[in-house]
Formats: C-alpha cells, structure tokens, sequence
C-alpha cells in the first residue's frame, strides 16, 4: 500500500467521519451507484476479492484481505485494485483470476462524492457520503479518503475528529450480505522468517491494530463477549510487543501509545472479567444452587455490574481517546519513526536474545514452584504471558515441532497458573458487589466454589512446570534457525 519512512512519505487512508465533521469540500457533488457481484456462495469474497460495477462499463477487481497471514497491509489503508476494464470477465483475466460465469449483485452503494477543498496541507481526497445496501441489511456510511505527506494525513484525521475503519469499503458491503465472512486479521500476527526487527515489529502492531479495529465497532453495536474478548487478546499482545521490541525502536512516538494501550485494557478488563464470571464461575453456582434467592440476588447484581462495564467500553471504543490511538498506531506503522542500526536488524539474533532473556527470568523460580506464596505465583503467571506472545511472534523463526511444543508447555504453565487466579480475581468481583458480594451468605458461596475448584491447582502447576522444565532449550537461544531440539 506504501513505502514506510519519514513525515513526508506519501500515505493514503480511508477514514469514517462523524456526522459532526465539516471538512471543507468543492465542486459538485456527483452521485455514484456501486454495485458489488459475487457467487451466491461468495467465492470471490472467500478469497478476499471484490469485483465492482462503478457505473456504465467501468469494472473493478479488488483485492480487500492479504493473500497471506505474514503480508504487509497498513490499517485503514484503501483496497488494492488488481485490474479495471469494462467487462467483468477481462477484469478477472488481467488480473489473473478464473472468471465465475454465475455472477449475482450482492450489495450496492448509492452516495454522493464531494472532492476536499486543496489546502496548504498537501492533502488531497474526497468524502463519500451514501448508504450501503444488501438484500436484508443495509448501513450508512460517511468515508473521507486522504492521500498525502503522512503527518498531514494524520493531522487532518484527528482534526476532523475520524476514525481509522478496521474494515475497507468493499469488506463493509460484503460482509453486509454476508456477515459470515472472516475478518481481514484474525488471531497472533505471523512474520516472515525473512524479516528484519523493524519490518517484524511494523507487521506484528498493524496486524494487531487491524484486530483490534476491526472488532471495535462489533463492541460498540453489542454483538455479544466474543469481540470483547478478541480485542483484549490483541490489546494484551500489542502491550507485549511494545514491550518486547520497546528499547530497540525507542522513540517519543511510543510513549502516548503505551499510554494509551494500557488504557484500553484498563478499560476491557471488568467487561470481560463479568463476562467470565458469569458465562463460568456464576453458572456453576447457579446449576448447583437454583433456587436460592442469595445467589440469584448476586448474579443479578453481576449483570448490572457487567451492563455498566460495557457501558464504558461502548463510550470508549467510540470516542475521541480511542480514534486518537488507531490514529497514533497508524503514523507509527506508517513512518516508522525509529532508527536502527545495521545489527540490530538481525531479527535471528534479536529473537534468540529476547527469548532467552524472558526463558531466564521466568526459571529462575527454580524447583520449588509449588511453595511459592499466592503473590510470587501471580507474578509467575505474568512472567508466563510475556514469555509465550514473544515465543508466539518470533516462531516462524524456528521449525514448528521445536517453537510448537515450547509454546504448549509453557501454555500449559500459564493454564495451571491461571486456575490459583480465578480464586483472586473472584474475590475482587465480591468486593466490587458491596452487599451482594461482600461477605454475605452467596459471596461466600462463590468464594468456596472457586477455593474448591482451584483445590488442587498446586499439584497441577507443579506438574507443568516440571514438564516445561525438562525441554531442552539451547537452540532457541541461537542467532540462527534451529535444525532440532533433543526428545525429552
């Protein structure tokens, strides 16, 4: 989509407006209909395809998701045009694709486009402003598209109070008929083993900022815990990278978007914590004890507790705070604004540094885990957590049975760890519950359901961290790709 580099590359983005907005606008306004086709079983949009009717005998073929996990694709960043003609058939033969002769309309866009006032800015773009329809949905839509020197783009973004949308014009319209199709990002970002430590940590934070955008508005329209859940994943994992690449891309451009990741999960973190508590500890009590009106009592106050979360996750995810670090991700992703030296782009050495620093710090709990006291544990969980999204980003680097089985151990670690938690983070929902969850007669119910539940957690983390402990490591920790890893 483009090339990064400094404050005056040339950067274009589609960014939502919202009603508010009065960007200056010239000329008049020319009312446009796009037409999008496909197989009645989407078999273009499956492949992340989308061909488009503009009017008359204009055709275009677009391409709206990577062709694969590891390929670059700034956040916001317009569909690629693969080809045009004015015939659907000659479209999909220049660009290489087999023509589907049992072509059907799937959704249209009917709008009026206005070009942007020319400023002294540089930037230069258009607003769209229209209604998108299928056969049973449809969804207004206001898009501004900028192109210019990417400070200038970014400016006029937050200027005008917009977003980055985690989805591109052809995806909304199709997925519009089609709500089943996947996302353009999904789950961990995957490098190329090629990579240099700038291009590794440019795809692994647009990737995730793709996650996360993408899944915001599905947050915001209530579409249930999945999406909040996902994008506390990928809020957790972009924290990760920034702090696993932090010192070697230094500069003052991460400052406000640690601050403002950290924000974001401060805020993801009651939602999703009711949602797990409901969804698990609160309905195990609840088939236990049916009729009791103590615990019903609580779980109702439970789900006040988790409407008024996800309360202040909507107000969030759709305010200015929020819009302000997808736009600051975006520039970073986009100008790249560190700089390197030769040997610290060596992603194989930087990998093998890392892993190992993170490896050391977590054995160094020793043999004697299941002594550890409650603190030390938690702390060890975290240590976990790190340790396997670093594994999790770098294991392209290593071949899949040495990364594979180090991650599922360590997963396993973490999994046994996070049991001894449950009983902590259900003690905090208590508290939070006042006389509902305090210490009346159904707090105290929850309390002994997690306390009995998490019984015998210790022998449990004992067992994995013996498991975990017997692999032999060493080739990790080497600045070239592994060829094995002794049977344990």
């Amino acid at each position: 989509m483009m090339a990064p580099g400094d404050a005056e590359t040339g950067l274009t983005l589609d960014l939502l407006l919202p009603a508010e907005a009065a960007p200056a606008l010239q000329g008049r306004a020319r009312n446009i209909k796009w037409i999008w086709h496909d197989t009645a079983d989407f078999a273009l949009a499956a492949d992340g395809l989308a061909l488009l009717d503009t009017g008359g005998a204009a055709w275009r073929l677009d391409r709206f998701r990577p062709t694969k996990p590891e390929s670059a694709w700034l956040p916001g960043a317009p569909d690629w045009t693969l080809a045009e003609s004015d015939a659907p058939a000659l479209v999909c033969a220049t660009a290489g694709i087999d023509f589907p002769a049992n072509l059907i309309p799937m959704a249209r866009l009917h709008a009026r486009q206005r070009h942007l006032r020319a400023g002294t800015d540089g930037v230069v773009g258009y607003v769209i402003d229209g209604v998108l329809h299928s056969a049973a949905h449809e969804r207004s839509v206001r898009l501004l598209r900028v192109s210019g020197p990417a400070n200038a783009v970014i400016a006029r973004a937050d200027q005008l109070g917009a977003s980055v949308p985690g989805i591109g014009l052809s995806a909304m319209a199709l997925a519009l008929a089609h709500p089943g199709l996947p996302p353009r990002r999904t789950g961990a970002p995957c490098l190329a083993p090629n990579s240099s430590v700038d291009a590794a940590f440019g795809h692994i934070v647009g990737h995730l900022t793709d996650v996360i955008l993408h899944l915001a508005p599905l947050a915001v329209l209530g579409a249930g815990p999945e999406p909040v859940h996902q994008i506390r994943v990928a809020a957790r994992r972009l924290r990760s990278a920034l702090g696993l690449f932090g010192k070697i891309v230094a500069c003052p451009e991460l400052a406000p978007i640690k601050a403002g990741a950290r924000q974001l999960a401060t805020i993801l973190g009651p939602a999703r914590d009711w949602d797990v508590f409901l969804a698990g500890t609160g309905a195990a009590v609840a088939a236990s004890l049916p009729d009791d009106p103590a615990v019903a009592h609580l779980l109702a106050a439970a789900k006040r507790r988790r409407q008024a979360a996800y309360r202040g996750l909507r107000i969030y995810l759709d305010g200015p705070e929020f819009r302000l670090l997808g736009l600051r991700l975006v520039s970073l992703i986009a100008m790249r604004p560190w700089e390197m030296d030769g040997e610290a782009r060596a992603l194989a050495a930087f990998a093998a540094r890392a892993l190992k620093k993170r490896h050391v710090r977590m054995m160094a709990a020793g043999d004697g885990i299941e002594d550890l006291d409650v603190p030390a544990l938690h702390r060890l969980r975290l240590q976990a957590k790190r340790l396997r999204y670093a594994a999790e980003f770098l294991a392209p680097l290593y071949p899949d049975r040495i990364i594979g089985r180090y991650v599922r151990r360590l997963s396993d670690v973490q999994e046994a760890l996070g049991h001894l938690n449950d009983a902590s983070v259900a003690a905090g929902l208590m508290g939070a519950l006042g006389r509902a969850g305090g210490l009346g007669y159904a707090g105290g119910v929850v309390r002994g359901f997690v306390a009995g539940r998490a019984g015998d957690a210790r022998d449990k983390i004992a067992a994995a961290w013996t498991r975990f402990r017997k692999l032999t490591v060493k080739p990790l920790f080497v600045a070239t790709k592994p060829d094995d890893l002794d049977k344990d």
